[in-house]
């Protein structure tokens, strides 16, 4: 079996970007992070996360099986792998996750995700 990855190496890529470095992308190999994405063009922004999904043995420390990228965006999960390449251009910090969570449960015009928004003619308040 395998020693389960350090959390803190899971999460250097995203450390970086939001220290303004430029990490490495690549295509198809995700990193764990917290994110924000479009699911249309002139949509508002909605929350992404990255994360591991693995099972470690209480009694070794070992993975008892293969660590796993999972993906969630707007509360929906997604392949990973796939959706990698559109969410790794806007990292965010956990709390700005967080906080998108929140103002769509609280701003009806965060709700339509699906709809082109125009906060010049009707800007929102929080």
């Amino acid at each position: 079996m395998r020693e389960p990855t350090p959390i803190m190496e899971l999460y250097a890529w995203h450390r970086a970007a939001l220290a303004g470095e430029d990490p490495p992308l690549h295509d198809g190999q995700p990193e764990c992070g917290w994110f924000k994405t479009k699911l249309v063009k002139g949509g508002p922004w909605v929350a992404a996360r990255i994360w591991v999904e693995r099972e470690i043995d209480p009694e070794t420390g070992e993975l008892a099986q293969p660590e796993t990228y999972r993906c969630e965006i707007d509360g929906e999960r997604r392949n990973a792998e796939n959706a990698w390449s559109r969410v790794c251009k806007n990292p965010i910090t956990r709390g700005e996750h967080d906080a998108l969570i929140a103002m769509k449960e609280t701003l009806p015009e965060m709700r339509a995700v699906m709809k082109e928004i125009d906060l010049t003619k009707e800007p929102m308040r929080p």
